[in-house]
């Protein structure tokens, strides 16, 4: 059985495009799944990062305020309309 290589944070960073600050960030708040090696050694997978890019892409149109399922208003309540933020009425 042939098993998938481990990388190295820099590796993965190369192979997907993002700096390696942002892999050890991903995996330090638990996101983005790794090997332990030792207690400075942590190793990555592709088939990890496809979870993670999986998990975390969102749908087209998705804005943050989806998730809590809100619209933003003016001051008085009123929905904000397109026309109103391109005009930047408030």
């Amino acid at each position: 059985m042939a098993q998938e290589p481990l990388l190295s944070p820099k590796e993965l960073s190369q192979a997907v495009g993002i700096s390696v600050t942002q892999i050890r960030a991903l995996m330090n708040e638990g996101r983005l799944e790794y090997l332990a090696i030792s207690p400075k050694t942590r190793l990555l997978t592709m088939s990890g990062w496809e979870k993670f890019r999986q998990t975390a892409t969102r749908s087209a149109g998705h804005t943050g305020n989806d998730a809590n399922n809100q619209t933003a208003a003016h001051a008085d309540g009123q929905p904000v309309r397109q026309a109103d933020m391109q005009t930047g009425k408030e």
